[in-house]
């Protein structure tokens, strides 16, 4: 092989091809055995994810509504463990 040719192209084109060699074969992509994920074009068939807000209980709306609340009040997207206890005992929850 010409080594000013070699030193000239880019790893890919180095070794995509030779003379009188074929491409490599194109992979499909890997999806590590998972399940593709769903198109855009599917959003018509019902999430079955999260549940329905009709079906979520009135304390856990409530629970959600305080931690939101929290989160806002305080400017913390993610609150720590602590403090969603204290978000807990604010509500009236305790240990027997």
């Amino acid at each position: 092989m010409n080594r000013v040719a070699m030193g000239t192209l880019g790893k890919k084109q180095r070794t995509a091809t030779r003379p009188g060699t074929k491409a490599p074969a194109q992979r499909p992509p890997a999806t590590g055995g998972r399940p593709a994920k769903r198109r855009r074009d599917q959003a018509d068939a019902p999430d079955r994810a999260a549940p329905q807000l009709a079906e979520i209980d009135a304390e856990v709306l409530e629970f959600i509504e305080a931690l939101d609340r929290f989160k806002r009040q305080h400017g913390r997207p993610f609150p720590s463990w602590s403090e969603v206890l204290m978000v807990l005992r604010d509500l009236g929850y305790r240990r027997d």
